[in-house]
């Protein structure tokens, strides 16, 4: 079955490029619009260490520029959104509000203040998604 809708997470990280970059092609070859969303976190949305970019600009220039990745892919409908919010909360809401066939999410994220916690994000989505999930081996 083709997918027509497809949503994918980053943090501009190189691990989150990779995912970008596979869910790029995957819309490209199914004609799918591609949902890219960066989850942001305020100070006081933050829990037990699992961070996100901290700031909705940040957030939206970090969407943008996996918009450019995807686009040289060959994706067309690309649609770029920041979120406040837990990763695993805002992909698994995001899905589920534009109605996603599949989600793509990397398997592996940095460490640092500034992180998309990809192995906690993979394990929460791949429990909780209301469509198929693609989880990208980003792990040297």
């Amino acid at each position: 079955m083709p997918y027509s809708t497809v949503v994918v997470g980053t943090d501009g990280s190189a691990t989150a490029e990779t995912a970008v970059q596979h869910a790029g092609k995957l819309a490209a070859d199914h004609g799918a619009r591609l949902v890219i969303v960066t989850a942001y976190e305020t100070p006081v949305d933050q829990r037990d260490g699992e961070r996100n970019v901290a700031d909705r600009d940040q957030a939206e220039e970090k969407a943008m520029y996996a918009k450019t990745l995807a686009t040289e892919l060959g994706a067309t409908r690309v649609v770029v959104q920041a979120v406040s919010g837990s990763a695993p909360d805002v992909l698994l809401a995001t899905a589920t509000d534009v109605g996603a066939d599949v989600i793509v999410v990397g398997s592996k994220g940095l460490t640092g203040a500034s992180r998309f916690v990809l192995g906690s994000v993979a394990s929460a989505v791949s429990h909780h998604a209301p469509c198929d999930v693609l989880i990208v081996q980003t792990s040297a």
